[in-house]
């Protein structure tokens, strides 16, 4: 079926993101649409290749075909016959082939987003020319070659290729990439030096060069990106001491340096780094004693473990959990080594008769461990775990007893993350423990780490309760308060439990919901944005009083800024049309998704065609009592009535396709809740 759109209509803007389109993109009469100059197809079921007839769209400045099944190599007319184009974004599709040339002639375009297909071959040599280029992700393809030419896009503050087959050394040319925010280079086959010009990437947040071969020693230079948030580079092949201008990247909060050839001691200046939450130096060859001092006071996670002679004073610190010999340990070990010396001849001249001794014993102990690992449970294995928490009280030994090694039983909820269980402790204490799939199964380590960072720093009566959690390699789970009810969708699903959910409690949630995002964008030290508001992440308890929950996607903000969103995060149906056509995150998309949660709680499910333009609707509405949830009696108040018609006043002016024009949070705080909210929407 072809779609086409009657000729006296002059359609300038199409945004149908997440709407559960199907079909073929091809289908689609583009000549029908000479005035287009926004079109958002995201998150939907679109097959087949992109139309070369696409390049009928001359006036178009936003074309976004991200997250649907595309397939074929990207046509060559995308950059022939739109010259205006500002924002590409062709993300997670099946797309395969080479990056056209024809992409260099747009020299309007700001993002380019092509990461998560198939696309092979170099990088085209003329994609230098694209001096307006702001964003660019080219992550998890096959593409080859050197980067040499991104030397010239100076405009340059987002630059992902990670994931592809690029080789050769970084070029000393990225320097002039002075706007430069987030560089992500792991995981693909550079080598040589780490060159000195990094340090001249003083804007740099987020840098990750992790799992490629580079040589040498990590520049001191690095030292003068001071807003340095996220320094990775793990799995290479460096060597040298690690400098001491690292100890001066006071913005740090994750640092990993694992699985290279690095020598010496832990810098002291590293007690500097008062805000670095994760700390990874395991596998090297680090020596000498771990001095208190030099531990930073905020670190959560932290691994030193498979060095060579690194150990820590018990007295000062805690050595165990930090991986750490005990110093007088690793002491009497050299003194009994040198002991052993004089003995070490002796063995060597009965060495036969040892070796058949010795493969005795090898056989032995063998047999006895495989015995022991089968008849071994999670719950005799705790010491390779470590639980944090706040009052002391938890172990994790208590948690496994209280499930019976987590037995289904016990299981409240699952998800693709994992299981949910239930744990009641002895004294009456119950909480909630997330369980997350295995290592094999479950790789979102960043989201794992930005849960604990957010929640382990932030205190509201709206928010969940992170209690504490356990991080191995074999295992991962947290540790929250239990919310009796279960979350928001989950009650609307049960047609007896919502009968309950009555106007005033409805109100109400949506009050403790804006209150938890106030605080969120505004009363933490950096702004943070939640990414991911909807309906199965707002808890309930047994008063129907609402949490905000899943702080996964949850990304922190310099005040006043906004900040590129690396992932596309969030769930269709919830999330702001901005973000998914520019990638630029800011509080604002929280309170669009906030917008889509509130009329959710009017209607009873999810608005679905309602956040549609008015002349893509499937069906008009009628009267707005119409569209209120019928399972429950309609308002028998006045002051009732006025609660719920403000609650969807104010869900449509957050649902405002420009961010600028949705209220904040802090003005719905600064309002004393629903009844005011009139006066503020006047002043809108």
């Amino acid at each position: 079926m072809a779609y086409t759109v009657d000729a006296f209509l002059v359609v300038s803007n199409i945004s149908l993101g997440c709407c559960y389109l199907e079909g073929r993109l091809d289908n689609i009469h583009f000549a029908d649409l000479p005035h287009l100059i926004y079109l958002n197809l995201t998150g939907n079921s679109l097959l087949g290749p992109i139309p070369s007839s696409i390049g009928a769209l001359t006036e178009l400045t936003h074309l976004d075909l991200s997250n649907n099944d595309l397939n074929g190599s990207i046509p060559t007319s995308l950059g022939n016959y739109l010259p205006h184009l500002v924002n590409l974004d062709l993300s997670r599709n099946s797309l395969s082939g080479l990056i056209p040339a024809s992409i260099s002639v747009l020299s309007k375009l700001a993002v380019l987003d092509l990461s998560f297909n198939f696309l092979d071959g170099p990088i085209p040599p003329s994609i230098g020319n694209l001096t307006s280029l702001r964003y660019l992700d080219l992550s998890n393809n096959r593409v080859t070659s050197s980067i040499g030419s991104i030397g010239n896009l100076t405009s340059l503050e987002f630059l992902d290729l990670s994931n592809n087959q690029i080789n050769g050394s970084i070029p000393s040319t990225l320097s002039k990439l002075i706007s430069l925010t987030t560089l992500s280079l792991k995981s693909n086959q550079l080598n040589g030096l780490l060159p000195p010009e990094l340090g001249s990437l003083v804007l740099l947040t987020h840098l990750d060069l992790s799992r490629n071969q580079f040589l040498g020693s990590i520049p001191p230079q690095i030292g003068h990106c001071h807003l340095l948030s996220s320094l990775l580079v793990s799995d290479n092949l460096l060597t040298g001491e690690i400098p001491q201008e690292l100890g001066y990247l006071t913005n740090l909060y994750e640092l990993d340096l694992s699985r290279n050839n690095l020598s010496g001691a832990i810098p002291v200046t590293f007690n500097k780094l008062y805000r670095l939450f994760r700390l990874n130096l395991s596998y090297n060859a680090l020596d000498g004693k771990v001095p208190y001092t030099s531990i930073p006071a905020s670190l959560t996670v932290v691994s030193l473990g498979h060095n060579i002679n690194l150990c820590g004073d018990s007295q000062y610190s805690d050595y165990s959990k930090y991986d750490l010999t005990p110093c007088k340990a690793l002491e009497v070990d050299r003194e009994q080594q040198s002991s052993k010396r004089p003995h070490v001849i002796l063995l060597l001249a009965l060495a036969p008769f040892s070796f058949i001794c010795l493969s005795i014993a090898t056989i032995v102990v063998v047999c006895q461990r495989r015995k022991s690992v089968r008849n071994s449970s999670i719950s005799k294995s705790g010491d390779i775990f470590s639980i944090w928490n706040f009052d002391g009280k938890i172990a994790f030994e208590d948690i496994v007893s209280a499930t019976e090694n987590f037995d289904e039983k016990y299981c409240i909820g699952a998800g693709g993350y994992g299981s949910v269980f239930r744990v009641d402790l002895h004294g009456g204490t119950t909480f909630a423990v997330k369980l997350l799939h295995s290592m094999e199964e479950y790789n979102d380590e960043g989201s794992f780490h930005t849960e604990i960072e957010v929640l382990t720093k932030i205190r509201h009566r709206c928010i969940v309760k992170l209690y504490g959690f356990c991080s191995h390699s074999k295992c991962k789970l947290l540790v929250y308060d239990l919310i009796e009810r279960g979350s928001l969708s989950s009650i609307f699903h049960d047609q007896e439990l919502v009968k309950e959910l009555d106007w005033p409690k409805r109100v109400t949630l949506v009050r403790d919901v804006a209150q938890a995002l106030s605080y969120l964008h505004h009363d933490c030290e950096d702004p943070i944005v939640h990414r991911d508001i909807k309906s199965s992440n707002i808890l309930l308890d047994h008063d129907f009083k609402a949490y905000v929950s899943d702080f996964g996607m949850a990304r922190k903000l310099k005040h006043g800024y906004s900040s590129w969103s690396t992932i596309f995060g969030g769930t269709c149906g919830y999330i702001a049309p901005e973000l998914s056509s520019t990638m630029m995150l800011t509080e604002k998309c929280d309170v669009f998704s906030f917008g889509v949660l509130a009329l959710e709680v009017v209607i009873g499910k999810h608005p679905g065609d309602l956040l549609l333009p008015f002349f893509c609707r499937t069906e008009q509405p009628g009267k707005f009592k119409d569209i209120l949830d019928q399972r429950i009696t309609a308002p028998s108040t006045i002051d009732e009535e006025k609660d719920v018609i403000l609650v969807a006043l104010v869900a449509f002016v957050c649902l405002h396709v420009n961010p600028k024009a949705r209220p904040t949070k802090q003005q719905y705080k600064k309002s004393q809740g629903l009844p005011k909210l009139l006066k503020l929407l006047t002043e809108l």
